[in-house]
């Protein structure tokens, strides 16, 4: 299915046209419209209604300045240790082949060959750049939450991602920010006890950038599906 930038009318259409946006218009988002679909994405599940998240958005001089210092630490190499890893090591089958080919895949489409490691750097830091999305967001949480409290995060993160889409907007959820904490405690105000979870760009997709026609495959229903009479 080809990008659309055109709202989607239902549930079912959000999903079948949300992908995850590696190239953004410079176009603002309104900040009504940013407040409208945080504010309905509260209404998420929770487990206990605990509400393990904390949100910092970011516009403008902030966001422009939070991208500055995250381009600048990854183009120059640095390292730090992530809050948590994005994935098991090893990553066993089918998971590893699923993610070897969408990486494959995207870069086939930016036609960036794997021996060129400078250019893959700078595509990298386009993650720093919240792939040049007007609207970038980081999720914090508290140190002390446990797995149940991260899944309600993500159920938060879909919701976003779902009420996006029906305003014509689109997303890219991003762990790489778990990689890079030291720049959202540096600008952020991030209450001490609190760490970074994940991010999200948020705002208008580029029709015109190639990156934007990858499609990440699914594996077919029933080779992940039991169902019982």
């Amino acid at each position: 299915m080809p990008l659309t930038t055109d709202p989607a009318p239902s549930v079912s259409d959000a999903l079948r046209t949300r992908i995850t946006v590696r190239a953004f218009l410079d176009k603002p988002v309104p900040e009504a419209i940013s407040k409208s679909i945080l504010e309905t994405a509260m209404r998420s599940p929770s487990g206990g209604n605990l509400q393990p998240w904390n949100l910092h958005v970011m516009q403008g001089e902030t966001l422009e300045r939070f991208t500055s210092l995250a381009t600048a630490r990854t183009l120059r190499g640095d390292r730090e240790d992530p809050t948590y890893r994005a994935y098991p090591s090893p990553l066993w089958e089918p998971h590893r082949s699923w993610r070897y080919k969408l990486g494959e895949d995207m870069y086939a489409l930016l036609g960036i060959p794997r021996e060129d490691k400078p250019a893959r750097l700078r595509w990298l830091a386009e993650n720093a750049r919240f792939f040049g999305a007007p609207v970038g967001l980081i999720i914090t949480g508290d140190k002390r939450l446990e797995m149940p409290q991260h899944m309600d995060i993500g159920i938060l993160l879909q919701s976003i991602m779902l009420l996006a889409r029906e305003r014509g907007l689109h997303t890219a959820p991003q762990g790489w920010w778990r990689n890079w904490s030291s720049v959202c405690h540096d600008v952020l105000d991030i209450e001490p006890g609190q760490h970074v979870l994940v991010g999200m760009a948020l705002g208008y997709a580029d029709p015109e950038a190639s990156v934007n026609d990858l499609r990440s495959d699914r594996a077919p229903l029933s080779d992940v599906a039991k169902f019982y009479g």
